[in-house]
């Protein structure tokens, strides 16, 4: 049996102030937990400790966040998400993806979230993760209907509603089915697609 590595008295120390961040936040002194959680971080990334840098980064993101401080999250959360795809943490790299979509989202650039629905998308196909797909397909044809692709965005609809009836989610399939009709009336009857070369 492998003996556990032994780890550094600074990562040591690090490690420490990641959970007196958590007791922090949880007694909502924030910016002492954001202070924490930036001292902590430095110190993994100085001594190559890849998922626990990719953790605080992300706590880091969270907390910002939280704070309605969105422009600010960015950078955090795409940190971490860079550390999961460097290192192939599928599902870390899915959430973080997700994460990121909602900051666009609140800064209203839903365009930029595109790449990182389909990223989500991608690694929710390949596990199966059937509940993930529907909402990241719902998340496109938002971001598709805002864009004026009404095509693009109907079959995003269309997919994330039979995805969420096959999986017994009848809310969600409600919704995504009334975003579709909503979606088809805006087209009208015989609309040519949003991205036909006459439009």
């Amino acid at each position: 049996m492998n003996e556990p590595e032994k780890i550094s008295p600074e990562v040591a120390e690090a490690l420490k102030w990641y959970k007196e961040a958590q007791v922090m936040y949880a007694q909502g002194r924030s910016l002492d937990a954001l202070a924490r959680y930036e001292e902590a971080y430095r110190v993994f990334v100085e001594h190559g400790c890849h998922r626990e840098a990719a953790n605080a980064a992300e706590k880091m993101g969270d907390l910002y966040f939280n704070r309605g401080n969105f422009e600010k999250a960015l950078k955090p959360y795409k940190i971490a998400l860079d550390i999961c795809e460097e290192y192939e943490d599928e599902l870390g790299t899915a959430i973080l993806s997700e994460k990121i979509v909602y900051v666009y989202k609140e800064l209203r650039q839903p365009e930029k979230a595109l790449p990182y629905l389909y990223r989500a998308l991608e690694i929710a196909e390949k596990y199966k993760d059937a509940h993930r797909a529907a909402r990241m397909l719902a998340g496109i044809g938002d971001v598709y209907r805002n864009l004026g692709k009404l095509e693009a965005a109907r079959e995003a609809y269309a997919l994330a509603a039979r995805i969420y009836r096959e999986i017994g989610s009848r809310e969600q399939a409600q919704l995504a089915e009334e975003a579709l009709k909503r979606l088809l009336q805006e087209m009208g009857p015989g609309e040519a697609s949003a991205d036909h070369p006459d439009k």
